[in-house]
């Protein structure tokens, strides 16, 4: 899984019928950095069924791990927002809390 902040969404129109009703987003992969989460250099597209939106902070899983959601069972498909994050803790130390 990575950590990653979501910075767009994808519209298609013409899409594989596995994809009807799916929403897409482009999420940039982060990284902790000296006691900070920062931005890393990965940028992917990925299946959202959650609602996160832009700037939200996500968990997303990747590969055969992310077919294994239950709403992606059959769509082809590589990266899934599992999770909204609330807060992350490093060392004890909190390195992000939802406002």
């Amino acid at each position: 899984m990575i950590i990653a902040k979501v910075i767009g969404t994808v519209v298609a129109t013409v899409k594989d019928a596995g994809f009807a009703g799916k929403k897409l987003v482009i999420v940039h992969a982060h990284v902790v950095k000296d006691g900070q989460l920062v931005p890393g250099q990965t940028m992917i597209i990925a299946n959202d069924d959650l609602g996160a939106g832009e700037g939200d902070i996500v968990a997303v899983s990747q590969g055969s791990s992310a077919r294994m959601a239950p709403s992606m069972k059959s769509t082809a498909t590589d990266a899934v927002v599992i999770a909204l994050i609330d807060r992350i803790d490093v060392n004890g130390q909190i390195v992000f809390r939802k406002v």
